[in-house]
Protein backbone atom coordinates (compact mmCIF):
# COMPACT_ATOMS: atom_id res chain seq x y z
CA UNK A 1 0.00 0.00 0.00
CA UNK A 2 1.45 3.35 -0.98
CA UNK A 3 2.00 5.99 1.67
CA UNK A 4 -0.37 8.50 0.04
CA UNK A 5 -3.27 6.05 0.30
CA UNK A 6 -2.42 4.74 3.75
CA UNK A 7 -5.01 5.42 6.47
CA UNK A 8 -2.15 6.72 8.61
CA UNK A 9 -1.37 9.44 6.11
CA UNK A 10 -4.95 10.75 6.31
CA UNK A 11 -4.16 11.61 9.95
CA UNK A 12 -1.24 13.87 9.06
CA UNK A 13 -3.30 17.04 9.44
CA UNK A 14 -4.26 16.29 13.05
CA UNK A 15 -2.49 18.17 15.90
CA UNK A 16 1.14 17.25 16.53
CA UNK A 17 0.52 16.27 20.14
CA UNK A 18 -1.74 13.35 19.08
CA UNK A 19 0.68 11.97 16.48
CA UNK A 20 2.70 9.79 18.94
CA UNK A 21 -0.56 8.21 20.11
CA UNK A 22 -1.65 7.62 16.51
CA UNK A 23 1.71 6.01 15.71
CA UNK A 24 1.29 3.70 18.70
CA UNK A 25 -2.31 2.69 18.05
CA UNK A 26 -1.87 2.16 14.30
CA UNK A 27 1.65 0.76 14.46
CA UNK A 28 2.68 3.02 11.58
CA UNK A 29 4.66 6.29 11.73
CA UNK A 30 4.00 9.11 9.30
CA UNK A 31 6.24 9.07 6.28
CA UNK A 32 9.25 11.20 7.17
CA UNK A 33 8.10 11.46 10.79
CA UNK A 34 10.57 11.57 13.68
CA UNK A 35 10.59 9.05 16.48
CA UNK A 36 9.76 10.74 19.78
CA UNK A 37 11.00 8.02 22.18
CA UNK A 38 13.76 5.57 21.17
CA UNK A 39 12.78 2.21 22.63
CA UNK A 40 14.97 -0.54 24.05
CA UNK A 41 14.27 -4.11 25.19
CA UNK A 42 14.55 -3.01 28.83
CA UNK A 43 11.97 -0.24 28.35
CA UNK A 44 9.63 -2.69 26.64
CA UNK A 45 9.91 -5.06 29.60
CA UNK A 46 9.42 -2.28 32.16
CA UNK A 47 6.31 -1.10 30.32
CA UNK A 48 4.81 -4.57 30.68
CA UNK A 49 5.59 -4.63 34.41
CA UNK A 50 4.17 -1.14 34.85
CA UNK A 51 0.92 -1.96 33.06
CA UNK A 52 0.50 -5.12 35.12
CA UNK A 53 1.23 -3.25 38.36
CA UNK A 54 -1.32 -0.54 37.51
CA UNK A 55 -3.97 -3.17 36.82
CA UNK A 56 -3.38 -5.04 40.07
CA UNK A 57 -3.20 -1.85 42.16
CA UNK A 58 -6.40 -0.47 40.64
CA UNK A 59 -8.17 -3.77 41.28
CA UNK A 60 -6.97 -3.92 44.88
CA UNK A 61 -8.51 -0.51 45.60
CA UNK A 62 -11.79 -1.58 44.01
CA UNK A 63 -12.04 -4.71 46.16
CA UNK A 64 -11.63 -2.86 49.43
CA UNK A 65 -14.38 -1.86 49.84
CA UNK A 66 -16.37 -3.63 47.13
CA UNK A 67 -19.29 -1.57 45.75
CA UNK A 68 -21.45 -1.57 42.65
CA UNK A 69 -18.92 0.75 41.01
CA UNK A 70 -16.18 -1.81 41.60
CA UNK A 71 -17.45 -4.15 38.87
CA UNK A 72 -16.70 -2.05 35.75
CA UNK A 73 -13.40 -0.85 37.22
CA UNK A 74 -12.41 -4.44 38.04
CA UNK A 75 -13.07 -5.39 34.43
CA UNK A 76 -10.69 -2.63 33.32
CA UNK A 77 -8.21 -3.67 36.01
CA UNK A 78 -8.24 -7.29 34.85
CA UNK A 79 -7.72 -6.31 31.23
CA UNK A 80 -4.83 -4.00 32.13
CA UNK A 81 -3.20 -6.78 34.13
CA UNK A 82 -3.75 -9.25 31.31
CA UNK A 83 -2.31 -6.81 28.76
CA UNK A 84 0.79 -6.35 30.89
CA UNK A 85 1.21 -10.10 31.20
CA UNK A 86 0.79 -10.42 27.45
CA UNK A 87 3.49 -7.82 26.86
CA UNK A 88 5.91 -9.75 29.04
CA UNK A 89 4.97 -13.05 27.37
CA UNK A 90 4.49 -12.34 23.67
CA UNK A 91 7.09 -9.56 23.49
CA UNK A 92 9.77 -10.17 26.12
CA UNK A 93 9.70 -13.97 26.37
CA UNK A 94 9.33 -14.21 22.59
CA UNK A 95 12.51 -12.19 22.08
CA UNK A 96 14.41 -14.22 24.69
CA UNK A 97 13.64 -17.30 22.57
CA UNK A 98 15.46 -15.59 19.69
CA UNK A 99 18.15 -14.40 22.13
CA UNK A 100 17.28 -10.84 21.14
CA UNK A 101 16.21 -9.43 24.51
CA UNK A 102 19.49 -9.53 26.41
CA UNK A 103 23.06 -9.57 25.14
CA UNK A 104 23.98 -13.06 26.36
CA UNK A 105 22.30 -16.42 25.89
CA UNK A 106 22.38 -16.95 29.65
CA UNK A 107 20.63 -13.66 30.43
CA UNK A 108 17.93 -14.43 27.86
CA UNK A 109 17.40 -17.79 29.52
CA UNK A 110 17.12 -16.28 33.00
CA UNK A 111 14.57 -13.67 31.91
CA UNK A 112 12.57 -16.23 29.92
CA UNK A 113 12.53 -18.80 32.73
CA UNK A 114 11.49 -16.28 35.37
CA UNK A 115 8.56 -14.86 33.40
CA UNK A 116 7.27 -18.24 32.23
CA UNK A 117 7.48 -19.60 35.78
CA UNK A 118 5.41 -16.71 37.19
CA UNK A 119 2.82 -17.04 34.41
CA UNK A 120 2.71 -20.88 34.40
CA UNK A 121 3.92 -21.00 30.81
CA UNK A 122 6.02 -23.57 28.96
CA UNK A 123 9.66 -23.77 30.19
CA UNK A 124 12.35 -22.03 28.14
CA UNK A 125 14.00 -24.94 26.31
CA UNK A 126 10.78 -26.58 25.18
CA UNK A 127 9.30 -23.21 24.29
CA UNK A 128 12.35 -22.24 22.22
CA UNK A 129 12.40 -25.55 20.38
CA UNK A 130 8.71 -25.22 19.48
CA UNK A 131 9.05 -21.60 18.42
CA UNK A 132 12.03 -22.23 16.16
CA UNK A 133 9.99 -24.96 14.46
CA UNK A 134 7.33 -22.32 13.88
CA UNK A 135 9.87 -20.18 12.06
CA UNK A 136 11.29 -23.09 10.09
CA UNK A 137 7.89 -24.47 9.04
CA UNK A 138 5.34 -21.65 9.52
CA UNK A 139 1.68 -22.62 9.23
CA UNK A 140 2.55 -26.27 8.58
CA UNK A 141 1.62 -29.36 10.53
CA UNK A 142 5.02 -29.14 12.25
CA UNK A 143 3.99 -25.77 13.65
CA UNK A 144 2.48 -26.13 17.13
CA UNK A 145 0.29 -23.06 16.61
CA UNK A 146 -1.27 -24.59 13.50
CA UNK A 147 -2.09 -27.76 15.42
CA UNK A 148 -3.54 -25.69 18.28
CA UNK A 149 -5.90 -23.81 15.95
CA UNK A 150 -6.93 -27.01 14.21
CA UNK A 151 -7.77 -28.49 17.62
CA UNK A 152 -10.20 -25.61 18.22
CA UNK A 153 -12.12 -26.48 15.05
CA UNK A 154 -10.71 -23.74 12.84
CA UNK A 155 -10.85 -24.16 9.06
CA UNK A 156 -10.83 -21.63 6.22
CA UNK A 157 -13.78 -20.63 4.07
CA UNK A 158 -16.37 -20.27 6.84
CA UNK A 159 -19.15 -17.77 6.33
CA UNK A 160 -19.25 -14.85 8.73
CA UNK A 161 -22.06 -16.40 10.74
CA UNK A 162 -20.26 -19.77 10.91
CA UNK A 163 -17.03 -18.08 11.93
CA UNK A 164 -18.80 -16.01 14.58
CA UNK A 165 -20.29 -19.15 16.13
CA UNK A 166 -16.95 -20.93 16.03
CA UNK A 167 -15.15 -17.94 17.57
CA UNK A 168 -17.61 -17.49 20.43
CA UNK A 169 -17.62 -21.23 21.15
CA UNK A 170 -13.83 -21.36 21.40
CA UNK A 171 -13.55 -18.14 23.43
CA UNK A 172 -16.04 -19.25 26.07
CA UNK A 173 -15.51 -23.01 25.99
CA UNK A 174 -14.64 -24.44 29.44
CA UNK A 175 -13.11 -27.42 27.65
CA UNK A 176 -10.85 -25.18 25.56
CA UNK A 177 -9.70 -23.12 28.54
CA UNK A 178 -9.38 -26.13 30.81
CA UNK A 179 -7.24 -28.02 28.33
CA UNK A 180 -5.14 -24.91 27.67
CA UNK A 181 -4.57 -24.18 31.36
CA UNK A 182 -3.98 -27.80 32.34
CA UNK A 183 -1.32 -28.06 29.64
CA UNK A 184 0.41 -24.97 31.01
CA UNK A 185 0.43 -26.25 34.59
CA UNK A 186 1.52 -29.72 33.52
CA UNK A 187 4.48 -28.33 31.56
CA UNK A 188 5.75 -26.78 34.80
CA UNK A 189 5.49 -29.86 37.01
CA UNK A 190 5.56 -33.03 34.90
CA UNK A 191 8.62 -34.19 32.99
CA UNK A 192 10.31 -30.80 33.38
CA UNK A 193 13.86 -30.38 32.10
CA UNK A 194 16.30 -29.08 33.17
CA UNK A 195 15.67 -29.91 36.80
CA UNK A 196 16.30 -26.38 38.02
CA UNK A 197 13.10 -25.34 36.27
CA UNK A 198 11.10 -27.85 38.28
CA UNK A 199 12.71 -26.46 41.44
CA UNK A 200 11.68 -22.94 40.35
CA UNK A 201 8.09 -24.06 39.85
CA UNK A 202 7.96 -25.81 43.23
CA UNK A 203 9.51 -22.83 45.06
CA UNK A 204 7.04 -20.47 43.35
CA UNK A 205 4.13 -22.72 44.34
CA UNK A 206 5.34 -22.94 47.95
CA UNK A 207 5.89 -19.17 48.15
CA UNK A 208 2.40 -18.51 46.77
CA UNK A 209 0.70 -20.87 49.23
CA UNK A 210 2.71 -19.47 52.14
CA UNK A 211 1.88 -15.88 51.19
CA UNK A 212 -1.83 -16.62 50.90
CA UNK A 213 -1.86 -18.56 54.18
CA UNK A 214 -0.19 -15.68 56.04
CA UNK A 215 -2.27 -12.91 54.51
CA UNK A 216 -5.58 -14.62 53.85
CA UNK A 217 -5.81 -12.79 50.53
CA UNK A 218 -7.33 -15.72 48.66
CA UNK A 219 -10.12 -13.71 47.04
CA UNK A 220 -7.72 -10.95 45.97
CA UNK A 221 -5.36 -13.52 44.48
CA UNK A 222 -8.14 -15.27 42.55
CA UNK A 223 -9.62 -12.02 41.18
CA UNK A 224 -6.47 -9.97 40.58
CA UNK A 225 -4.06 -12.71 39.50
CA UNK A 226 -5.63 -16.06 38.66
CA UNK A 227 -8.43 -14.68 36.48
CA UNK A 228 -6.11 -12.48 34.37
CA UNK A 229 -3.37 -15.11 34.06
CA UNK A 230 -5.75 -17.90 33.10
CA UNK A 231 -9.01 -17.30 31.22
CA UNK A 232 -8.33 -13.72 30.10
CA UNK A 233 -4.71 -14.42 29.17
CA UNK A 234 -5.77 -17.46 27.19
CA UNK A 235 -8.58 -15.64 25.40
CA UNK A 236 -6.19 -12.90 24.30
CA UNK A 237 -3.59 -15.48 23.28
CA UNK A 238 -6.19 -17.31 21.20
CA UNK A 239 -7.29 -14.13 19.39
CA UNK A 240 -3.69 -13.07 18.86
CA UNK A 241 -2.71 -16.46 17.46
CA UNK A 242 -5.73 -16.50 15.14
CA UNK A 243 -4.60 -13.24 13.51
CA UNK A 244 -0.86 -13.95 13.51
CA UNK A 245 -0.74 -15.58 10.06
CA UNK A 246 -2.75 -16.52 7.03
CA UNK A 247 -2.66 -20.03 8.42
CA UNK A 248 -4.50 -21.80 5.63
CA UNK A 249 -3.35 -19.85 2.57
CA UNK A 250 -1.17 -22.58 1.07
CA UNK A 251 -2.70 -25.67 2.60
CA UNK A 252 -0.28 -26.10 5.56
CA UNK A 253 2.57 -27.06 3.24
CA UNK A 254 5.94 -27.43 4.92
CA UNK A 255 8.19 -26.10 2.18
CA UNK A 256 7.33 -22.91 0.36
CA UNK A 257 9.40 -20.47 -1.72
CA UNK A 258 10.23 -17.20 -0.04
CA UNK A 259 7.56 -15.18 -1.83
CA UNK A 260 4.83 -17.51 -0.57
CA UNK A 261 6.27 -17.65 2.95
CA UNK A 262 6.17 -13.86 3.08
CA UNK A 263 2.46 -13.90 2.25
CA UNK A 264 1.72 -16.04 5.30
CA UNK A 265 2.34 -13.00 7.51
CA UNK A 266 0.99 -9.48 7.25
CA UNK A 267 1.16 -6.16 9.03
CA UNK A 268 -1.78 -6.01 11.43
CA UNK A 269 -2.39 -2.28 11.41
CA UNK A 270 -5.09 -0.83 13.65
CA UNK A 271 -7.25 2.06 12.62
CA UNK A 272 -9.06 3.58 9.70
CA UNK A 273 -8.79 6.65 7.51
CA UNK A 274 -9.74 9.93 9.13
CA UNK A 275 -12.88 11.56 7.72
CA UNK A 276 -12.22 13.57 4.57
CA UNK A 277 -13.37 17.08 3.80
CA UNK A 278 -16.56 16.01 2.06
CA UNK A 279 -18.58 16.10 5.30
CA UNK A 280 -20.27 19.24 6.56
CA UNK A 281 -22.51 20.19 9.47
CA UNK A 282 -23.95 17.35 11.54
CA UNK A 283 -22.56 14.80 9.11
CA UNK A 284 -19.04 16.08 9.84
CA UNK A 285 -19.61 15.97 13.61
CA UNK A 286 -20.98 12.42 13.33
CA UNK A 287 -18.12 11.20 11.14
CA UNK A 288 -15.46 12.60 13.46
CA UNK A 289 -17.25 11.35 16.58
CA UNK A 290 -17.46 7.83 15.16
CA UNK A 291 -13.81 7.89 14.07
CA UNK A 292 -12.64 9.21 17.45
CA UNK A 293 -14.65 6.60 19.35
CA UNK A 294 -13.29 3.76 17.25
CA UNK A 295 -9.69 4.95 17.59
CA UNK A 296 -9.91 5.53 21.35
CA UNK A 297 -12.00 2.50 22.29
CA UNK A 298 -12.06 -0.19 19.59
CA UNK A 299 -8.53 0.06 18.21
CA UNK A 300 -6.78 1.16 21.42
CA UNK A 301 -8.33 -1.75 23.36
CA UNK A 302 -7.07 -4.17 20.73
CA UNK A 303 -3.56 -2.72 20.97
CA UNK A 304 -3.57 -2.59 24.77
CA UNK A 305 -4.81 -6.10 25.49
CA UNK A 306 -4.24 -8.34 22.43
CA UNK A 307 -1.93 -6.87 19.79
CA UNK A 308 0.68 -5.63 22.22
CA UNK A 309 4.12 -4.18 21.61
CA UNK A 310 5.88 -4.93 18.33
CA UNK A 311 3.41 -7.64 17.32
CA UNK A 312 1.71 -5.21 14.93
CA UNK A 313 4.75 -5.63 12.70
CA UNK A 314 4.90 -9.41 12.98
CA UNK A 315 5.67 -9.66 9.26
CA UNK A 316 8.89 -7.72 9.92
CA UNK A 317 9.84 -10.29 12.56
CA UNK A 318 9.59 -13.11 10.01
CA UNK A 319 11.46 -11.16 7.32
CA UNK A 320 14.14 -9.79 9.69
CA UNK A 321 14.15 -11.75 12.99
CA UNK A 322 17.38 -10.07 14.14
CA UNK A 323 16.19 -6.48 13.63
CA UNK A 324 15.88 -3.73 16.26
CA UNK A 325 12.47 -5.06 17.28
CA UNK A 326 11.86 -2.50 20.04
CA UNK A 327 11.69 0.19 17.32
CA UNK A 328 9.92 -1.97 14.76
CA UNK A 329 7.48 0.67 13.37
CA UNK A 330 10.39 2.68 11.97
CA UNK A 331 12.47 -0.35 11.01
CA UNK A 332 9.57 -1.79 9.03
CA UNK A 333 8.83 1.52 7.35
CA UNK A 334 12.44 1.71 6.15
CA UNK A 335 12.52 -1.89 4.96
CA UNK A 336 9.20 -1.56 3.11
CA UNK A 337 10.78 1.30 1.19
CA UNK A 338 13.67 -0.97 0.19
CA UNK A 339 11.82 -4.28 -0.30
CA UNK A 340 8.10 -3.60 -0.74
CA UNK A 341 7.54 -6.98 -2.38
CA UNK A 342 8.17 -8.74 0.94
CA UNK A 343 5.35 -7.06 2.85
CA UNK A 344 1.56 -7.00 2.84
CA UNK A 345 -0.73 -5.31 5.32
CA UNK A 346 -4.31 -5.21 6.51
CA UNK A 347 -5.85 -2.19 8.18
CA UNK A 348 -8.80 -2.26 10.52
CA UNK A 349 -9.84 -3.82 13.80
CA UNK A 350 -9.50 -7.24 15.40
CA UNK A 351 -12.54 -8.35 13.39
CA UNK A 352 -10.86 -7.38 10.11
CA UNK A 353 -7.68 -9.25 10.99
CA UNK A 354 -9.60 -12.32 12.12
CA UNK A 355 -11.56 -12.46 8.86
CA UNK A 356 -8.47 -11.99 6.72
CA UNK A 357 -6.31 -14.53 8.58
CA UNK A 358 -9.13 -17.08 8.69
CA UNK A 359 -10.10 -16.54 5.03
CA UNK A 360 -13.67 -15.99 6.21
CA UNK A 361 -16.02 -15.83 3.20
CA UNK A 362 -12.88 -16.71 1.20
CA UNK A 363 -11.41 -13.29 2.06
CA UNK A 364 -8.47 -12.21 -0.10
CA UNK A 365 -7.95 -8.82 1.54
CA UNK A 366 -4.33 -7.73 1.36
CA UNK A 367 -3.31 -10.45 -1.08
CA UNK A 368 -1.87 -9.81 -4.55
CA UNK A 369 -4.44 -10.45 -7.27
CA UNK A 370 -2.46 -13.33 -8.80
CA UNK A 371 -2.27 -15.40 -5.58
CA UNK A 372 -4.43 -18.52 -5.60
CA UNK A 373 -5.14 -19.93 -2.10
CA UNK A 374 -5.03 -23.69 -1.71
CA UNK A 375 -8.48 -25.19 -1.34
CA UNK A 376 -9.20 -26.57 2.14
CA UNK A 377 -9.97 -29.98 0.63
CA UNK A 378 -6.43 -30.05 -0.80
CA UNK A 379 -4.66 -28.95 2.39
CA UNK A 380 -2.13 -31.13 4.15
CA UNK A 381 -4.31 -31.42 7.24
CA UNK A 382 -7.28 -32.79 5.28
CA UNK A 383 -5.20 -35.09 3.06
CA UNK A 384 -3.31 -36.47 6.04
CA UNK A 385 -6.55 -37.15 7.90
CA UNK A 386 -7.90 -39.01 4.86
CA UNK A 387 -4.73 -41.05 4.30
CA UNK A 388 -4.75 -44.75 5.28
CA UNK A 389 -3.18 -45.51 8.63
CA UNK A 390 0.60 -45.69 8.41
CA UNK A 391 0.84 -43.86 5.10
CA UNK A 392 1.50 -40.23 4.19
CA UNK A 393 -0.56 -38.56 1.51
CA UNK A 394 2.12 -35.91 1.00
CA UNK A 395 4.81 -38.42 0.01
CA UNK A 396 7.28 -37.11 2.58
Amino acid sequence: MQAETSPRETMRGLPRFVQPYLTWVTGVPLEGGKQLIPWSPAKAGLLGLFQMAVGITLGAFMLNPFTAWSVPVLVLSSMLTTGGMRRLDVVVVHQTLHRMFAKSAGANRVVGELITTFFWRMPYDENRKEHLLHHAYPCSLKDGDTLYLLSTGMRPGMTRSEFRRYLLTALFSPKHHGRFFFGRVKSNFVGVHPRYRLVMSLVYLAATVTFLWLTGWWVEWLVLWVLPVSVLFQACTYLYTMTEHRWWLFGNQERLPRDKRDLLTFGRFCGEAAPDGSHTGFAKVGAWSRWTFRMLVVHSSYRMFVLVGDTVQHDLHHVMPACDWANSPWIRADDVGNRPERYTEIWGSLADHLRAAGQVDDSRVGLPSDVVPTAWEESESVLLAQAPSGSSSSGR
